[in-house]
């Protein structure tokens, strides 16, 4: 087999290995970035990217707000609703052990050796007396007759809209009076205040089977009174106003954006809302009571739903 043989001249090989390097590939300078460009490049933002951010978190907790003040509102009310909803099972349960007997329901903070014992003790007010703060009046057997059916729960007792405090009640560091609720003037026997105007016509249901006018799911029991009206356990409410003309005598409190919590006697509860200038009085208006009203929707309904007379 022959060989074939390419002879190329010296200069031309020469040549050609000189002019390897142009085979090689390119060497790319670095690129050159702006200062802001390579801040970009180490993940960082500018200036104008933190006011965008900042601005569009600023705009969400301007939206949320509102969401945030319902909601904690909303949840206030339920604990209201189940507060008073544990106080009429509580009140119900002690009928059922006592011979359909209501719990006593009296007057004053001082009982009279006739009744020694009602639903609930202590007072009240804006001073800053220990009657204020005892739960024992709440949870004790011998000052609260509905103690032993409350699991002795204070708390119950209590609305937690409610944390108005006088400024010398502030300085002892309270956070809220221990009591919110009182009960309807004409739901049980007890010692009743007999110096009311409409004192003659006043009549009070003493066992579960006298509410029949109106009936249990109709008569309320409980509820919520306003923090300047509140002093002892009793609320009055004359069922003789049922056109709205007449006195308050006491006043509901109007805690929930306007409305109040209300427990009945066939163990329902409710968040009512008032719908009169006149009932929503603003906390620390000094209310002294009785207030005359004529055509007042509130007391006609107040009235309306207090146990009469069968």
């Amino acid at each position: 087999m022959s060989t074939l043989h390419l002879l190329v001249p010296g200069n031309a090989l020469a040549g050609t290995l000189g002019a390897s390097h142009l085979l090689q590939p390119r060497q790319k300078e670095p690129a050159r970035l702006e200062p802001g460009a390579a801040a970009a490049r180490r993940g960082g933002f500018t200036l104008v990217e933190l006011v965008a951010v900042m601005a569009i978190l600023a705009l969400g907790v301007t939206m949320l707000a509102p969401a945030l003040a319902r909601a904690r509102t909303n949840g206030k009310a339920v604990q209201c609703l189940y507060n008073q909803r544990q106080l009429a099972a509580a009140w119900q349960m002690y009928a059922a052990d006592n011979n359909d007997r209501l719990a006593i329901n009296s007057d004053g903070f001082e009982l009279p050796s006739s009744y020694p014992v009602s639903w609930a003790g202590g007072f009240v007010d804006w001073s800053p007396s220990p009657l204020n703060t005892n739960t024992l009046y709440l949870t004790e057997d011998r000052s609260s007759l509905l103690a032993a059916y409350t699991a002795r729960s204070a708390e119950i007792f209590w609305c937690p809209t409610d944390t108005y405090l006088s400024p010398a009640q502030r300085l002892l560091g309270w956070t809220h009076r221990i009591r919110s609720v009182a009960m309807n003037a004409a739901v049980s026997d007890g010692n009743k205040d007999l110096g009311i105007s409409w004192r003659s016509s006043f009549w009070w249901a003493r066992k579960t089977g006298d509410l029949t006018a109106p009936g249990p799911s109709q008569s309320w029991v409980f509820l919520d009174e306003h923090p300047d009206s509140i002093d002892d356990t009793v609320f009055y409410a004359n069922p003789g106003f049922t056109n709205g003309t007449g006195q308050f005598t006491e006043l509901p409190a109007s805690d929930h954006s306007g409305a109040c919590g209300i427990a009945f006697a066939d163990g329902h509860a409710e968040i009512h809302r008032w719908l009169e200038r006149g009932t929503l009085l603003p906390v620390g208006s000094a209310f002294t009571g009785p207030i005359s009203v004529v055509n007042n929707a509130d007391l006609a309904w107040l009235a309306q739903h207090t146990p009469r007379r069968p």
